[in-house]
Order: structure tokens, then C-alpha cells, then sequence
């Protein structure tokens, strides 16, 4: 008995030692990194504040990975993964399978640069929650009825998408940032290629994509992080690897217009009083560019600051009539392949005050009155011109003197500490950067912002704004149309509809 009892209290030892060798150390308290063998990484994130655990898978595949002769196919197989299983026969036994579990908010997305599923289980049901998804990504049952039968739900979900103003608008820029693959930015795919998928064609994107050197898991709450890896391990340590694994990304080309493109998008949903505007251009992508994108993200708060001279300059220039800073600004968001940085504006239309000059009563707006431009000539597609030269301008200026650096990358520290408050949103961050960049980007990322310099502002600016050509989006009611549609053309804006904004 005390042999026993010796052996088993040194097997103890080594399996925790062992199991702890593996922890590697991160920049968050209680969050854990390990990677398997065979190339599985796997995130847990301590937090005993509920007796519930988050387990999530992600595979870095979705949209960027899509070929002209798979686009669709990830989020068609997505779909199919909830249909059952070696273990779960159909997705009724799936779904029993989650409710015994006591699984709340159960479900999967397919995006640009990753497939994820995901639940919160009672913690004493984490192992469990583990083989559970184990079965659904090894061995997902592809059964050829079922795959018609879902094949209808997805192209539903794409013809939806046709009618859409926010589909149609996103896809007529993808068209023209990315001329060559804009289905790399859809994950909706092609209704062709859904149309004519087979149980063959799914088994190619598992066997290609769901492998685990593609793979990442993540568990948080109340958990240790040793025994989550026991199980890990255990479940997971004999998922092999193909010999070819996925494949590599293609890079779009950072210059993919030789002249601005000028688009306008009747939106049936607009107010006549309003025009919306959009500028984009080519970003940093985290596939080759990620020392680019911490500029890019110090650029963007400085931009966005309604304080600050880039939104105050919008403001100022009459012609434009932008009731006030917060209408103007920049957006910039890493992704692996396909980073984009824009600029956004909303003016007001000399249309609606025309429309209500004869009423006694005064316009109904959300901001105070100003003065804009007196000219009855200026047309809203001379306001879209006069933004795109102002964002020309603007954005050529340093705008690095508004606002210290230090103070900058400060708030991005206390932005990050709030965001990143409880077990599942730090996991929900790391997963998106760990598909976009890589795990490393994460824990390093307020290191690297740190050491964001004036300098490699501008440099950003320089590289990937100054004299680049982009696509220009102006967003007007129907209404606004029918008055100014000749003006439009004169300025040499074409149309974006439903017919021509999507490739098929």
C-alpha cells in the first residue's frame, strides 16, 4: 500500500511538474500559453469570479483564405459542423449533447481571418466541453442530404446579403480595393460555388485547413490552467497534422488603383438631410506589415480625437457644412490580408435646408445651427470632391503635435485594461489577433506601442496615405438622387447597385 501510495504521489509530482514545464509566460496575470506537438496552441485565462468556464476554438480560416473555387465554402462548412458527429449521429443529438452540458450562448461565425465556435459551460463540465468540440472539428459527419438541406440556409443568407444597403455598399469596395480577390473579404463566398459544393469539395477544407498547427483553443473562468492542459492534451495530443498543411496567403497589392475611384450608393434607408461619405485606402496587413500597424493604430486615435486639428479642420471649412467634430474621423483595422484604412465624414445637405426654406418652422437636427457654405451651386457632389481634397491635405499634415505620445499611448494602456476586464474578453481579443497576427502580437502589443515614435507616425502616413488613390463612397437618400444624379455624373461618379456591386 505505501509503495502504491509513493508512486502514485511521484507520478503526481511529474505529471505537474511536467504539465507546468509547458506554461509559458505572458504579459496578462492568469493567462497562460502552452503549445502541443503537434502545433496546437492553446490559451487559458484564470478567473474564478463565476463557477463557469468559456471554451473556444478558432481556425485561421474564413474569407482570406477563400480561392475562386472554394469561396463559401468555409462558412457552408461552418454550418455543417453543428450537424453531427462520430459521437453526436445528427444535430439533434448534437444539440442534446450542448444542453447536457448546460451550454449558454453556443454558437459559430465564419469571418475574414478566422472560423471560431464557442460556448460557457458550468467549470465542473469543462473537460466534457472539450471532447464535446473535439468531435465536432476531428470528425464532423458530412452527410450529403444534410448538406443540401444547409446549402438552402446559406444561400438565403447570401441573397439576403443582395439586398442589404450595408452588404451592398461593403462589397462595391472590396470590388474596387481588392479588384483581384474581393471574395477574400466575404465570407459569404460565391452562390455558384455553394450552389455546386460537394461532400468532396468540405472534406478538402477540413482536411486542408482544420488541422491543429491551424488551430488555437481557449478557455477561461473558473479554471486551472495545468489540468485544462491535462485535458488538452489528452484529448487533442493525437490530432495529427497533414504532410502539405495549409496553405500560404497571397498578399494583395497595397496600390491597387492608379487613379481615385469616385462611387455613389443611394441608400433607401438615409435621411435627406444628411450625406454620408466615405475614403479608403489600402493598410498594413499582419501577415508581413504587423510592425506598421502600431503606428497605424497611434495614427488613428490622434485623427479620431474630435479635439484634435485633423477633425477641427473638417469643421472649419465651411463648404463641407460637418456640424461638428465628432461627424469626421479615421478608422484603421488589423487584419491578416486585407487592411484597409478609412476615412468617414457626414454633411449636411443643402437639398434638406432648400426643402424646408419655405416652412416657418425650423430643420429638425441633432446639432446646433451653423453657417454653410452660401453658394446654391455647391452640390453635394462638390462637397464629396471638397472632403476628398481636404482628407488629401489633412492627412499630409503632422499630426503628431496635437496630442503628446505619451499621453496617446497612455489611454491605449487604460483602453486595454477595460476591455480586457473578464477571462472571456481577453480571450475574444487574443483569438482575433491570433488569427490576424499571431499570439506573439497580443502579448507584445503594448510593449511595441510603447515605443511608437513621432517618426514612425509619420513613416506610416508617408508609405501608406500620401499620394496613394483609393475609392470614394458617397452615401445619399433617393431623394437626394433624383435632384443630383446629373451633378453626380458631371463630377464623374458612377453608381453602385446590386447588379454591379457584387462578383460572381
Amino acid at each position: 500500500m505505501f509503495q502504491y501510495l509513493k508512486k502514485s504521489f511521484f507520478s503526481l509530482l511529474f505529471v505537474l511538474f511536467f504539465s507546468c514545464a509547458f506554461a509559458e509566460k505572458t504579459s496578462f496575470d492568469a493567462l497562460y500559453r502552452y503549445k502541443l506537438d503537434n502545433g496546437l496552441e492553446l490559451f487559458v485565462a484564470e478567473n474564478n469570479s463565476a463557477p463557469l468556464a468559456y471554451i473556444e476554438i478558432a481556425v485561421r480560416a474564413g474569407a482570406v483564405t477563400q480561392t475562386v473555387q472554394n469561396a463559401g465554402l468555409f462558412h457552408l462548412y461552418e454550418h455543417m459542423l453543428f450537424k453531427g458527429n462520430e459521437k453526436y449521429a445528427n444535430q439533434q443529438e448534437f444539440t442534446k449533447a450542448e444542453n447536457r452540458l448546460g451550454a449558454i450562448d453556443e454558437n459559430g461565425s465564419t469571418g475574414v481571418d478566422r472560423v471560431n465556435y464557442y460556448f460557457t459551460v458550468p467549470s465542473a463540465m469543462v473537460q466534457k466541453g472539450l471532447e464535446f468540440w473535439s468531435y465536432a472539428l476531428r470528425t464532423p459527419k458530412i452527410d450529403g442530404t444534410e448538406l443540401e438541406n444547409e446549402k438552402a440556409v446559406v444561400l438565403s443568407e447570401i441573397k439576403a446579403d443582395f439586398t442589404d444597403p450595408a452588404h451592398i455598399r461593403a462589397a462595391a469596395l472590396f470590388k474596387n480595393l481588392f479588384p483581384e480577390e474581393p471574395f477574400r473579404l466575404s465570407p459569404s463566398g460565391k452562390t455558384s460555388v455553394v450552389q455546386n459544393a460537394t461532400e468532396e469539395n468540405l472534406r478538402e477544407i477540413q482536411e486542408n485547413y482544420y488541422i491543429p498547427s491551424n488551430s488555437a483553443i481557449f478557455v477561461g473562468g473558473d479554471v486551472k490552467h495545468d489540468e485544462i492542459f491535462e485535458y488538452v492534451k489528452q484529448i487533442f495530443g493525437d490530432w495529427q497534422n497533414p504532410s502539405a498543411g495549409a496553405q500560404p496567403l497571397k498578399i494583395p497589392s497595397k496600390t491597387p488603383l492608379s487613379k481615385d475611384k469616385k462611387l455613389v450608393f443611394v441608400d433607401p434607408g438615409a435621411g435627406d438631410d444628411m450625406i454620408h461619405i466615405g475614403y479608403y485606402l489600402r493598410g498594413p496587413d499582419g501577415e508581413c506589415d504587423s510592425s506598421d500597424t502600431y503606428a497605424a493604430d497611434v495614427w488613428t486615435s490622434i485623427v479620431s480625437n474630435p479635439n484634435g486639428s485633423f477633425s477641427k479642420a473638417f469643421v472649419e471649412n465651411k463648404k463641407l457644412a460637418i456640424p461638428e467634430s465628432s461627424y469626421v474621423g479615421a478608422s484603421y483595422t488589423t487584419r491578416r490580408a486585407s487592411g484597409i484604412i478609412g476615412f468617414y465624414g457626414a454633411m449636411l445637405s443643402e437639398f434638406a435646408k432648400k426643402e424646408n426654406s419655405d416652412s416657418s418652422e425650423e430643420p429638425n437636427y441633432s446639432f446646433s445651427p451653423f453657417e454653410v457654405s452660401s453658394s446654391k451651386d455647391f452640390t453635394p457632389a462638390d462637397k464629396a470632391d471638397e472632403f476628398l481634397s481636404a482628407v488629401k491635405k489633412q492627412a499630409a499634415l503632422d499630426v503628431t503635435k496635437d496630442t503628446p505620445l505619451s499621453i496617446v499611448i497612455q489611454q491605449f494602456e487604460d483602453s486595454r485594461t477595460y476591455e480586457l476586464e473578464s477571462a472571456k474578453s481577453i480571450l475574444a481579443s487574443l483569438s482575433f489577433f491570433w488569427s490576424a497576427c499571431g499570439s506573439d502580437y497580443f502579448f507584445s502589443y503594448d510593449e511595441n506601442i510603447a515605443k511608437v515614435t513621432e517618426a514612425s507616425v509619420n513613416d506610416f502616413v508617408q508609405k501608406y496615405i500620401t499620394g496613394k488613390k483609393g475609392v470614394l463612397i458617397v452615401s445619399v437618400s433617393p431623394a437626394l438622387w433624383k435632384e443630383y444624379k446629373g451633378s453626380f455624373a458631371s463630377h464623374g461618379y458612377h453608381e453602385i447597385t446590386k447588379e454591379n456591386a457584387f462578383q460572381e
